[in-house]
């Protein structure tokens, strides 16, 4: 039979590596470690990939025609600055309406 030290010592020795065993792991998986995939950063399409979120329709506000050109004004949807287009013929009508594009 073994001696009651060399009972204890061999108890010590198992609770130690019993121990080692959940500890350690245990410590492993509660650190924080370095993501190992690539890592993917997404952007919104909106305004890139949809045409009806860069243009608004502009209206016919007034018309003013003097002997050299007519000079079309235009309202846009959004209420912002006034679209203003010019044509050197002065009997050239201006259409009613159309797609400008959005001020930002």
């Amino acid at each position: 039979m073994p001696k009651p030290k060399t009972i204890k010592a061999i108890f010590h020795l198992l609770v130690a590596a019993g121990f080692v065993a959940v500890i350690v792991p245990l410590a492993m998986t509660l650190t924080p470690h370095a993501a190992e995939a690539a890592a993917r950063t997404y952007q919104s399409k909106g305004s890139q990939e949809n045409d009806r979120n860069l243009y608004e329709t502009c209206r016919l506000k007034k018309v003013e025609r003097t002997e050299e050109a007519v000079i079309c004004i235009y309202r846009r949807q959004s209420g912002d600055k006034d679209e203003v287009l010019s044509n050197e013929d002065p009997s050239a009508p201006c259409q009613r309406q159309f797609q400008c594009k959005r001020i930002n």
